[in-house]
């Protein structure tokens, strides 16, 4: 008969033990960190209507760096110009242009440092694309094929809410050679004019076929070309 109390016992240090876990475990709960207010993003060919869904990201800046590593320069929100000269580029699809009208692509290395201002509307489905677009509408160019391009793979981005990463890939553009009175130098043909990045899944949900690129990303960043010896 005295098993019982013993038994009971037992059973009451149990539920405590339990509950105590419960109850560090809650206590221990990592609160979720709220979109941020700039997330609220409004769209690309209208500046007074909001974007249906919050952008991601907010792109600090792309730092672009010479065939020696060196930085040659940034292009951030609030400036878009860069200077991309031929002796500073990393390759150059046509080394011997020296006539007028001829052509080349020049090759950099690029550094984005990129911030996350709000989670996901949509889980991405293959990741994040990096894309850029040599478009004179920039932004403004449309979601058709042939406006924009992916850089390499989808990307997965995993980075909590106010926090940044840099990623790094290459970039290039389009010169031709031009009489400039004073001598023949490169000039921007199809220069740089935006860096963007999808959600993959977000982009497919806002894109009207066609849409506006910028509006379909969830961030970007307008870059104004020019080139150099």
């Amino acid at each position: 008969m005295k098993a019982f109390p013993t038994i009971s016992k037992a059973f009451s240090l149990s539920s405590i033990c339990l509950l105590g876990i419960v109850l560090a475990c809650t206590d221990h709960e990592i609160p979720e960190i709220p979109n941020l207010p700039e997330s609220e993003c409004m769209l690309a060919t209208n500046a007074a209507i909001a974007r249906a869904y919050p952008c991601e990201f907010k792109i600090d800046k792309l730092t672009f760096y010479d065939k020696n590593g060196a930085v040659i320069g940034e292009v951030t929100p609030t400036s878009s110009e860069i200077t991309l000269t031929r002796s500073a580029a990393k390759e150059d699809s046509n080394p011997l242009a020296t006539a007028v009208d001829q052509i080349g692509s020049l090759k950099y290395d690029v550094k984005a440092t990129i911030r996350r201002i709000a989670t996901p509307s949509f889980p991405v489905v293959a990741g994040y694309q990096l894309r850029y677009t040599q478009h004179v509408s920039g932004v403004l160019a449309l979601t058709t094929p042939g406006e924009s391009y992916q850089v390499g793979s989808s990307v997965p981005l995993n980075i909590p809410v106010g926090g940044t990463a840099e990623h790094s890939f290459e970039l290039s553009y389009l010169y031709q050679i031009v009489d400039t009175g004073s001598g023949l130098k490169p000039a921007a043909f199809r220069g740089l004019t935006a860096f963007l990045i999808y959600n993959d899944a977000t982009a497919e949900e806002l894109d009207g076929h066609p849409s506006a690129i910028g509006n379909v990303a969830e961030a970007y960043v307008k870059i104004v070309t020019k080139s150099g010896i």
